[in-house]
């Protein structure tokens, strides 16, 4: 039998974000394949990753065009991996008021497509899907009908619509001390902040210490201590009684 992983990207890397962890892709497909390979022999056809490339303007800043390198970065990462296919879609700008809204387009209709594509044509009997939005709900329906099982890994309790729990053959909840990941020691951000802090005090220059000078005030007169020796008395008494 042949099973397809169909990954919702933005759902399942914000579990990990929540847990300040990143995924270990390269050991994901055992651990989701694990469970049904107890009780049937199963091999991959593909693992389907859905994801939007960030947003870009017109003309970019600096750091929408980095934001753009670190992706086109993790997608080549991706597309390395054996029998790994990466999905896009598209990144919409809206506003709300003075608030910047995004909102993914097509992610969900591609991965619906394909699910329902490879299970409809019988190219694989069990389909793996990782999300948790309720728009999933009719491509699910129309993959069990072709006689395809359909099997829900979901995030956190308060991330998946009650209706797809229910109508999933089966169902399993991503465990965070379970799941392939690596600890994230120190976050992009605080990294970068170091790096612009640090090159600041590289580039500052060195401003001389000059010590204050004390103004004499009208009222004190300035006098300077001269060092009498030890004889100097005696010296005077003298002259004083030749005289």
């Amino acid at each position: 039998m042949r099973a397809a992983i169909f990954i919702d990207g933005a759902y399942f890397l914000n579990f990990y974000k929540k847990y300040d962890a990143v995924p270990k892709y390269e050991d994901l497909v055992d651990y989701f394949l694990k469970p049904l390979r107890k009780t049937a022999q199963l091999d991959l056809l593909r693992c389907y990753f859905y994801y939007c490339a960030p947003w870009m303007s017109v003309d970019p800043s600096d750091s929408e065009k980095r934001r753009m390198e670190e992706h086109d970065i993790f997608m080549e990462e991706i597309d390395k991996l054996e029998r790994w296919s990466v999905r896009l879609g598209k990144l919409r700008r809206r506003w709300d008021g003075h608030k910047e809204l995004f909102e993914q387009k097509r992610v969900d209709v591609l991965l619906s497509v394909d699910m329902v594509r490879h299970s409809a044509a019988g190219h694989i009997q069990h389909a793996i899907v990782v999300a948790g939005d309720s728009d999933f709900i009719p491509a699910v329906e129309a993959t069990k009908e072709s006689g395809a099982t359909v099997t829900l890994w979901y995030g956190d309790e308060n991330t998946v619509h009650k209706d797809l729990v229910s109508l999933a053959d089966c169902v399993n909840q991503m465990n965070i001390k379970k799941i392939p990941r690596q600890k994230i020691k120190a976050s992009k951000k605080m990294e970068k902040q170091r790096e612009m802090l640090k090159q600041k005090q590289q580039e500052a220059p060195v401003v001389p210490v000059v010590a204050p000078v004390r103004k004499n005030t009208g009222n004190k007169r300035s006098y300077s201590k001269r060092r009498r020796s030890p004889n100097s008395s005696n010296s005077s008494n003298i002259n004083n009684s030749n005289s």
